[in-house]
């Protein structure tokens, strides 16, 4: 008699709720092949969230939110083109590396993937993208938040890219301790854990780092915040940068609402205080869902 075991497929282990997947969707651009990076969170047949990240993040800077809205949402947040894991925009991309050609490029993505609309977040560079996106597929983005807006002054605007200038690499290292210093400058207070995953992206995006914040200023961003009708969350910390273009923003907005973050958030609000962005992201956006 074979006492040999026969061979079983093994049981398919289903991810609790709250697990954080990766993987790749993929776009058509200009003809060309290209793989935009994802982390995902939920069940898939829940109402779609999607997160786009701040420069020189990725979707990692979202690994602790995503868990908290994850019980009601299936939550998507992307590498935006040439960040993280993503593949960049097409050297034949229209309009070169812009705001536009960001939006366009996870649109394509994602509605490839997910034949459904989306409830949009956008955090710094995120929140460019997003009204981007509400402006250009307003059928795509059934209510939209922004974290710190990107409604700029003229002086903001000139220094903007400055702050993110390229920084070459040297033999002895030097840069290195240039891109800490720039990161840790942000936000003196943040684990050290934190500054070094954003100084090790910030290299990793290359020319893409200063080239997002060319195309955040050069974004004609009043004409499309007047144009979109979905509802919008607006807010920043109270250490944030941009906070004061929350109440502009809102006044634009056809249908715009405010809302507070505490006053010690700051550029890495989404990192270090989660509870407090998912306190106002959670009955925001199912709001929405049950308004149908």
């Amino acid at each position: 008699m074979d006492q040999r075991r026969r061979w079983e497929p093994a049981a398919v282990i289903e991810p609790f709720p709250s697990t954080i997947r990766r993987g790749y969707l993929d776009a058509e651009l200009c003809g060309e092949f290209a793989q935009l990076h994802f982390r995902s969170c939920g069940r898939e047949e829940a109402p779609l969230v999607l997160l786009l990240h701040q420069t020189p993040s990725s979707s990692a800077m979202y690994q602790n939110l995503m868990p908290l809205l994850a019980r009601d949402f299936f939550v998507l947040a992307i590498d935006t083109p040439g960040f993280g894991n993503s593949d960049p925009l097409p050297a034949t991309f229209p309009g070169g590396i812009s705001i536009a050609g960001f939006a366009d490029a996870i649109y394509r993505a994602v509605s490839s993937k997910f034949d459904r609309p989306a409830l949009v977040f956008g955090h710094h560079t995120g929140a460019a993208i997003a009204v981007q996106l509400a402006f250009d597929q307003p059928a795509f983005v059934r209510a939209l938040a922004l974290s710190g807006p990107t409604l700029l002054t003229d002086e903001q605007k000139a220094a903007l890219p400055l702050a993110a200038q390229t920084i070459a690499a040297d033999a002895e290292g030097a840069h290195w301790q240039r891109m800490w210093q720039r990161l840790r400058a942000k936000d003196p207070q943040a684990e050290l854990s934190l500054s070094q995953r954003e100084a090790l992206l910030a290299f990793t995006c290359g020319d893409y780092y200063e080239a997002s914040y060319r195309a955040v200023v050069e974004q004609d961003v009043v004409p499309q915040l007047a144009a979109i009708q979905c509802p919008t969350l607006v807010f920043a910390g109270g250490r944030d940068l941009l906070r004061a273009a929350v109440e502009p923003t809102v006044q634009l907005l056809p249908k715009g609402r405010a809302a507070e973050l505490p006053e010690d958030a700051g550029t890495y609000v989404c990192d270090r205080q989660p509870a407090a962005v998912a306190e106002l992201l959670q009955p925001f956006f199912l709001e929405i869902v049950r308004a149908g």
